[in-house]
C-alpha cells in the first residue's frame, strides 16, 4: 500500500503545511493526479500522485503542518480502510473485555485516525512500488534527471526507501570523487535550517486587548528568518547611482507601438533586467555567490524579479536572461507575475537565481536599498523616475532621471568593481538599442 509522504518542494523546505485537498477518502486517483496543495517556506505548490489506487486514508487534514517524509495520505485498493477499520473496532472491544474483567472500565482516550500499513519497507531495501517504479520524491527525481541518473541504481534511505535528494547528493559526491577531471560546477552543499527568527526582548510586552493578532504563513515566516540570516551573516555595502532614461523610455515606446495587440508589452523593468543580464556578462564575479569559504562563480545569469503578491513576497527567476531578447522578457516575466499572483509558482520558477532586481519605481519612491538574497551577491534597488533638469552643453534641460542602490556582498565583492558594474548598467540603459542586439 503506497504511503504520499511530505515532498520536499523547495530546496529550503523542512516542512509544508495542506492548504486544500483536492481529492477525498474514497477517491479513485490516478498516477499523475494532483491530490493536493501544499504550502511551502517559498510558496503555493501541488503535490502529484505517484501511484494509482483509491485514496484510502488522509492523515494530515487541511491547515495542518507535516514536516518532509511524514506520511500525509494512503493510497490502496479500497479494502484496507474498512478491514482496518474492523480490526481496530474488535482491538478496541477486545481492551475494553479486558479492563472490565480487571474490575476497571477502559479509560477515554482521544478518537484518532488508524494507520493501516499492509507491509513495512526498510531502508535497506530496494526503493520500488509493487509495480516496480522507483520510489523517489519530485525533487530526486528532477536532480537525477538534471545529472542523467538512473534511480533504478540508488538505494534510498527516506521513509519506506524512498530515494531523497541526500541519496543523490551522495551518489553525485561518489561520483565526482572517482572522476579525474574536475567538475564545472561546485559539490551541493547540505541544506541547513535557517535560524528561527527570536523576538527581541522589548517585543515580548503584554499585547494590548484591542490590537489583532495575525498568524503569519509559512511564506512569511520563511522570509522572515532569510532577511534576518542575510543582514546577520552578509556584510551588506551599497552603492548608488542615476541614470538618464530618456532614450530607455523612448525606445520602450517605439518597441510597444509596434507590437501586435497580444503581444507582451515591454517594462522599464524588462530594459532594466536586459541591461544587468549584460552587465554581468562583463562583470561575472557580481554573479557569483559566496559559500563556507569559497567563491562561486555561476556559468548561468539567472535575474530574480521581486514580486509583491498580498502577505508575502516571491521572487520567480528568468533563466539565461543574457541570451533572451527584450520581448522574451517581457513575456516570461508577465506569466510568473500571474503565476505569483495565482499561487501557480512552481519549483523550476523559484530556484537557480543568481542576482536579483526589486523595483518599486512604480510607487513614488525616491531610494531605498535591499537586503540580499542569499546565496546570492548582490540586488539592485530601482526607484522611482523622475523629470530633472540636468545641464546639458552648458544649458538646464529636463531628463527623465532614475536613481538605483546596488546591495553587495563585501565577501566577495568591492567598492570598485561594483560601481564598474553600475557604470555599464548606465552605459547600456543610456544607449539602450544596444539592448537589441
Amino acid at each position: 500500500m503506497p504511503d504520499v509522504s511530505m515532498p520536499r518542494l523547495s530546496d529550503t523546505m523542512q516542512e509544508g503545511t495542506i492548504t486544500r485537498w483536492l481529492k477525498k477518502s474514497g477517491d479513485q486517483i490516478k498516477r499523475g493526479d494532483i491530490i493536493a496543495e501544499v504550502e511551502t517556506d517559498k510558496a503555493n505548490m501541488e503535490i502529484e500522485a505517484y501511484d494509482s489506487g483509491i485514496l484510502e486514508q488522509i492523515l494530515i487534514k487541511e491547515g495542518e503542518v507535516a514536516p518532509i517524509g511524514q506520511t500525509i495520505a494512503v493510497i490502496g485498493t479500497g479494502a484496507s480502510a474498512s478491514k482496518g477499520a474492523t480490526t481496530s473496532v474488535a482491538a478496541s472491544a477486545e481492551s475494553k473485555v479486558a479492563a472490565s474483567a480487571n474490575g476497571a472500565s477502559a479509560p477515554q482516550q482521544e478518537s484518532k485516525p488508524e494507520v493501516v500499513v499492509a507491509s513495512t519497507v526498510s531502508t535497506s531495501e530496494v526503493s520500488t512500488t509493487a509495480e516496480g517504479r522507483v520510489k523517489a520524491s519530485p525533487l530526486a527525481r528532477r536532480i537525477a534527471e538534471e545529472h542523467g541518473i538512473d534511480l533504478g541504481q540508488i538505494k534510498g534511505t527516506g521513509p519506506s526507501g524512498r530515494i531523497v535528494r541526500d541519496d543523490l547528493e551522495d551518489y553525485l559526491s561518489q561520483q565526482r570523487a572517482t572522476t579525474p577531471v574536475a567538475p564545472a560546477a561546485a559539490p551541493a552543499q547540505p541544506i541547513q535550517a535557517a535560524p528561527q527568527f527570536q523576538a527581541p526582548a522589548f517585543a515580548l510586552a503584554a499585547i494590548p486587548e484591542d490590537s489583532e493578532v495575525i498568524t503569519i504563513s509559512s511564506v512569511q515566516k520563511r522570509i522572515a528568518n532569510r532577511l534576518l540570516e542575510s543582514k546577520q551573516f552578509v556584510p551588506h555595502f551599497y552603492v548608488s547611482n542615476e541614470i538618464d532614461m530618456t532614450d530607455a523610455l523612448a525606445l520602450r515606446q517605439v518597441l510597444n507601438g509596434a507590437a501586435s495587440e497580444e503581444g507582451a508589452k515591454v517594462s522599464v523593468n524588462d530594459l532594466i533586467i536586459k541591461a544587468c543580464a549584460l552587465a554581468l556578462e562583463k562583470f561575472p564575479d557580481v554573479n557569483g555567490s559566496y559559500r563556507d569559504g569559497q567563491f562561486i562563480r555561476h556559468k548561468h545569469i539567472n535575474i530574480g524579479v521581486a514580486v509583491d503578491v498580498p502577505n508575502a513576497l516571491v521572487v520567480p527567476v528568468i533563466k539565461d536572461a543574457n541570451i533572451k531578447g527584450v520581448r522574451t522578457i517581457a513575456r516570461e516575466v508577465r506569466e510568473l507575475i500571474q503565476k505569483a499572483r495565482n499561487n501557480k509558482l512552481s519549483v523550476a520558477d523559484l530556484s537557480g537565481g543568481t542576482f536579483s532586481i526589486s523595483n518599486l519605481g512604480m510607487m513614488d519612491v525616491s531610494g531605498f536599498s535591499a537586503i540580499i538574497n542569499p546565496p546570492e551577491a548582490a540586488i539592485l534597488a530601482v526607484a522611482s523616475t523622475r523629470k530633472t533638469f540636468v545641464p546639458v552643453d552648458g544649458q538646464p534641460v529636463i531628463r527623465d532621471i532614475m536613481p538605483l542602490t546596488l546591495s553587495a556582498d563585501h565577501r566577495i565583492l568591492y567598492g570598485a568593481m561594483v560601481a564598474r558594474f553600475l557604470q555599464e548598467v548606465k552605459r547600456l540603459l543610456q544607449n539602450p538599442y544596444a539592448l537589441l542586439g
